[in-house]
């Protein structure tokens, strides 16, 4: 039976980032680059949580999502990776883009991916601090592939692999990473990983 990867969407299949920092400084004028975003984004913004959730349902509406860049490197070593793994996306994104993130994938990943999870973790109350590995446990998933550090530390702690993908400014740690969470500076970087678990 094949083992199961999770992978995420934003900033790991997509340039999310910076796709909503360029959505943002038209919108609001702001001068935000892919370096000052965080996942939270009132903090970012440094609005208060009405205004965050008034920006946040424009964005969602705005069909920005459906734009945005895909990794052109993640499909060839995708498709190798799926003739040896079943690959399934787990996404931290809003339900209300749940049909453009498919149509989305569908353009870029085609026949690549098994399933496509929705976490919605922000769909009721925003800014909720929660984690994939719940999600990524009961999908009985071997490895998760996720660019935001508490996902892949709480994964590693549910027994699962975790690269903790790109260097990025917000996934930077002073600490010293558990056995079981490896940083991954880019797809090739991922392609490695697997390329040494194939003896």
């Amino acid at each position: 039976m094949k083992q199961t990867i999770a992978i995420d969407i934003d900033d790991v299949l997509a340039d999310n980032a910076q796709g909503f920092t360029d959505f943002s400084n038209q919108r609001w004028n702001t001068n935000l680059t892919v370096d000052d975003y965080v996942e939270h984004w009132g903090e970012m913004w440094n609005i208060d949580d009405e205004e965050v959730e008034r920006r946040s349902a424009e964005f969602h509406a705005s069909g920005s999502i459906g734009k945005y860049v895909h990794k052109t490197d993640a499909k060839p070593i995708l498709e190798e990776l799926s003739t040896r793994y079943k690959l399934v996306v787990v996404t931290s994104r809003r339900s209300v883009v749940s049909e453009e993130t498919k149509a989305w994938l569908e353009t870029h990943y085609s026949g690549i991916f098994s399933a496509i999870h929705f976490a919605g973790f922000f769909d009721n109350s925003f800014g909720i601090h929660m984690t994939k590995a719940t999600i990524c446990k009961e999908l009985g998933a071997d490895y998760l592939i996720d660019d935001q550090l508490k996902h892949c530390l709480a994964s590693a702690e549910a027994g699962i692999q975790a690269l903790l993908f790109g260097e990025y400014k917000w996934n930077q740690t002073a600490s010293k990473l558990p056995e079981n969470v490896t940083q991954v500076a880019d797809w090739q970087a991922v392609e490695r990983y697997f390329a040494e678990r194939r003896g």
